[in-house]
């Protein structure tokens, strides 16, 4: 078994992983990552080394709430 260490999330801070796996693929998409933030929509590829972690936005659209209307203004 591998172990892909624990990393924060570089967005809001929360801890993604520690992930144990049987092999560690390869991940070119955020769909691929084993280690993600659903709440930011970040994901840290697969690799082993923190130092080699690169980070990868969803391409799917964020749940933000919307905005609370303002007074009006004429």
């Amino acid at each position: 078994m591998v172990i892909l260490p624990k990393l924060r999330c570089p967005s809001c801070g929360r801890a993604m992983g520690p992930v144990e796996v049987k092999e560690v693929p390869p991940a070119n998409t955020y769909d691929e990552c084993l280690r993600r933030c659903p709440r930011c929509g970040v994901g840290a590829t697969n690799a082993k080394n923190p130092a080699k972690v690169k980070y990868i936005q969803s391409d799917r659209p964020r749940d933000i709430p919307p905005e609370k209307p303002g007074p009006a203004t004429d």
